[in-house]
């Protein structure tokens, strides 16, 4: 279980001051209805104090003056004041939540699209379970700042500086001798509060390791039918909804020891109140409608102090969710933007002296790679699996930092490209393509507005898909569920393949893309991949010699480095590694296992 905790430390201790400093530039966008809700907060906690002041002067100078003129003036004043405080009451309760909507929306969006442009480093390391709950639990949990628990902690909050206040007003002997104690229990109501931040923390780790695990399992949900581990998944389940129930029971309990506190101050105020007032009183140091006010004051300070203390919970659970959603905002982003303004223009990619390892501590993956890929020229990348084929195509693509000066495209070096710029000019099809849940219209377009109607058809045709489409009843409208689960395999590589003929890239990534499809399917891909290879810079990642044996040049690649470059032909001449594994008589899927020319089916 440690393990799985450690992945997900909060670094960040944010503090509520921190919070709301780093929420300002949201805030600040409608300054208009934080003012206008801050009026009404300070006019409702004059409006409730009014309230007690005038049932305290009815008594002394209406009922025990037996004035009726004015108990009819004070009932009028109360039915007014208590007409604002309710009107201010909405105010304060509906436009706080309008504006916090509006800054949650933003804070989604600026969110959302922050983690969009986040390295490929970030989601290898980060689950994505984790990440959905920082997106949507943390979120929802943040929301409740501009729900209940701040609205009710404000309002409450300026109730309780106009109540002590008041009390001032009517006697601060008596004010003083009646919250005597407040300190004490205010204490220990913070020691409370903190335990219960802790564990809330904690209960979030919890929380976000139990979605990452049970999206992994979605994911691999005919893996887990298929190996028989739906009981055994499930236990390992348990244990995890187990340990975060546990961790929820903890801060139920903290926070159920805040109740006895809170009743005991409310006894104590009371009784200080009762015994200290009546001695003033007797003394006819406080008239008997103050006495009577100022201890409808007291009464009333412990309610607005419990539901502070009540919502301080969610307030804490809002916290501890902001120092996850800020801590992601932290994130580096790619570095996207360059000073250059150069447009690949030919596709010419030179590879120099190129050495790449993923983290300072691990062993290299690539080590002293040299390659020349002229303009409009094939080639094929062949090699076992762990030869660094993948992080060769992962560089050029700058999914990873590759270091300066070692890649080059136009004799450009790509660090100094703009990355949308280099990312637009470079198509990929991968062994698995993702596929949205959309039509498949959309999904060759990529709802990229730059591609016209003409385009997406003639993109489908060219690699014989909308012949397909119209055998099987369907067209590009036809509704395409999440990640293609409605398509075949085959049909999920023609889509990726009509995405590459329609945004025409000046180069082109064939990662494994004939890997998984029949031989039907694969006769119509490798028609298509003549047809889009031609004329454009290619680079073809595959074990079929049938689509290796058509390129330009063949590089042979074994732990990180280049062991054979050539065509076909000059390879088979050489008679060493490419020789052996071409002459084994593999016709479809092989890798290399080791320089001497070790073919493995």
């Amino acid at each position: 279980m440690s393990q799985f905790m450690s992945e997900d430390s909060v670094k960040a201790n944010i503090t509520f001051r921190e919070m709301l400093r780093r929420l300002w530039p949201y805030n600040k966008r409608h300054l208009g209805l934080l003012t206008l809700v801050g009026l009404s907060v300070v006019i409702l906690s004059i409006a409730s104090r009014v309230l007690p002041t005038l049932i305290g002067y009815g008594i002394d100078h209406g009922i025990l003056k037996n004035d009726r003129h004015v108990l009819i003036q004070v009932a009028i004043a109360y039915l007014l004041v208590r007409l604002i405080y309710t009107s201010c009451e909405f105010i304060f309760v509906y436009y706080f939540q309008v504006f916090g909507n509006r800054i949650l929306y933003y804070i989604r969006e600026d969110l959302i699209l922050h983690v969009q442009r986040l390295p490929v480093q970030y989601f290898n390391k980060n689950p994505a379970g984790r990440i959905f709950t920082r997106l949507t639990n943390d979120i929802a949990n943040l929301g409740e700042l501009f729900s209940d628990s701040l609205v009710n902690v404000i309002s409450q909050g300026f109730v309780i500086i106009s109540i002590v206040i008041a009390m001032a007003l009517i006697s601060i002997k008596l004010m003083a001798a009646t919250l005597f104690f407040a300190p004490l229990f205010i204490w220990l109501s913070y020691l409370l509060s903190e335990k219960i931040r802790l564990i809330l923390r904690e209960s979030k780790k919890r929380l976000s390791t139990m979605n990452s695990y049970v999206t992994e399992n979605i994911s691999g949900i005919k893996i887990v039918q298929l190996y028989n581990r739906v009981d055994k998944n499930h236990g390992r389940f348990s244990q995890l909804a187990g340990h975060y129930s546990e961790t929820l029971l903890k801060s139920i309990r903290a926070y159920a020891s805040m109740q006895p506190i809170m009743n005991f101050f409310n006894a104590v105020t009371i009784s200080i109140s009762l015994y200290y007032g009546g001695f003033l009183a007797h003394e006819d140091a406080i008239a008997i409608g103050s006495l009577v006010a100022f201890l409808i004051h007291t009464q009333d300070i412990v309610p607005p102090l419990r539901e502070i203390l009540e919502q301080f919970q969610q307030l804490q659970n809002s916290l501890t969710s902001a120092e996850r959603v800020f801590q992601l905002f932290d994130e580096v982003e790619e570095t996207t933007r360059a000073e250059s303004s150069f447009e690949i223009k030919s596709g010419k990619i030179s590879i120099r002296n190129l050495t790449f390892q993923y983290e300072s501590h691990l062993p290299n993956v690539l080590t002293k790679i040299n390659l020349e890929i002229n303009p409009g020229q094939s080639i094929a990348i062949v090699g076992r699996t762990g030869s660094g084929k993948t992080t060769l195509i992962s560089l050029l693509q700058r999914f990873y930092p590759a270091p300066a000066q070692s890649i080059f495209i136009d004799s450009v070096a790509i660090e100094s490209l703009d990355m949308q710029t280099l990312r637009r000019h470079i198509g990929v099809v991968q062994q698995e393509n993702f596929i949205f849940h959309s039509t498949v219209r959309e999904n060759v377009s990529l709802g990229d507005s730059k591609i016209s109607e003409d385009m997406v058809v003639k993109a489908c045709e060219r690699v014989g898909y909308l012949q397909l489409l119209q055998q099987t009843g369907r067209n590009l409208d036809s509704v395409v569920e999440e990640r293609g689960a409605n398509l075949s395999v085959g049909e999920r590589q023609l889509i990726a393949f009509a995405r590459i003929l329609a945004f025409q890239p000046e180069i082109l990534i064939l990662d494994e893309a004939t890997a998984n499809v029949d031989s039907a399917t694969e006769k119509l891909i490798q028609s298509a991949t003549r047809e889009v290879t031609a004329g454009r810079t290619s680079i073809l990642i595959a074990h079929r010699l049938s689509t290796i044996a058509d390129c330009d040049k063949i590089v042979v690649m074994d732990q990180g480095q280049i062991i054979e470059t050539g065509t076909h032909e000059e390879l088979m001449a050489n008679q060493n590694a490419y020789f052996y594994l071409a002459s084994a008589g593999v016709k479809s899927i092989f890798t290399l296992d080791s320089v001497d020319g070790t073919a493995v089916p």
